[in-house]
């Protein structure tokens, strides 16, 4: 099974990171094998349509549209029980995934001064049993409702600046201490010169 990802309204902020979540949990998934097979229908004795309103039942992703599986896809699950189990395993995870999906969001729209206002996640089920991960995020910042390359471009200019500041400072600091450092080795100099002066200006006794 293979997962991709398609974003609109955030640039592909989040959508590497997320596709990495998704592929981690799908393999949890499929260590739970044992469980999620007392929970699998026998499709093999099943029709189409008795298939898919049986995981229009079982599963809210299909019931509300979250999910479009590809109508040859769904044949091959009603009368093959491994493929059906294959696909149930995946409508398991929609909800886990939805919700990682959306604190990712939330993360980075916080990492660019946002918060998110909207997000919808969907899947489409191909004939061949691959998943297309589609989603959309809506987010708004203290100037109003911006897009993610924008809020992002201003976040990276606030970056500079500080950078710039630190590097500034830290400049200050070094002429600073060298300043110091210099001032040091005049009055080290200076004395070193007094005590000369001394020895060679010591009151000598003469006798008559």
């Amino acid at each position: 099974m293979a997962i991709s990802g398609i974003g609109s309204n955030y640039n592909n902020v989040y959508g590497s990171t997320y596709a990495a979540q998704k592929n981690e949990a799908v393999k949890k998934t499929e260590t739970k094998e044992a469980a999620q097979a007392g929970n699998t229908k026998n499709a093999g004795t099943d029709n189409v349509s008795d298939y898919y309103s049986y995981l229009q039942k079982n599963y809210d992703c299909v019931k509300n549209g979250s999910v479009a599986i590809s109508g040859a896809y769904l044949k091959e699950c009603a009368k093959n029980p491994e493929k059906a189990k294959e696909l149930e395993e995946n409508l398991s995870y929609f909800k886990e995934g939805y919700e990682n999906g959306l604190k990712s969001a939330q993360a980075n729209a916080r990492a660019i001064g946002a918060r998110v206002v909207n997000y919808s996640e969907s899947w489409s089920i191909d004939s061949t049993g691959n998943i297309t991960m589609m989603a959309s995020t809506t987010v708004t910042s203290d100037n109003g409702t911006k897009g993610w390359k924008e809020l992002a471009e201003e976040r990276e200019e606030k970056l500079k600046e500080k950078k710039e500041q630190e590097r500034t400072e830290e400049k200050r600091k070094e002429q600073k201490e060298q300043e110091e450092e210099r001032l040091e080795k005049i009055q080290i100099s200076a004395q070193s010169v007094s005590v000369i002066s001394d020895a060679y200006h010591k009151p000598v006794d003469i006798k008559a």
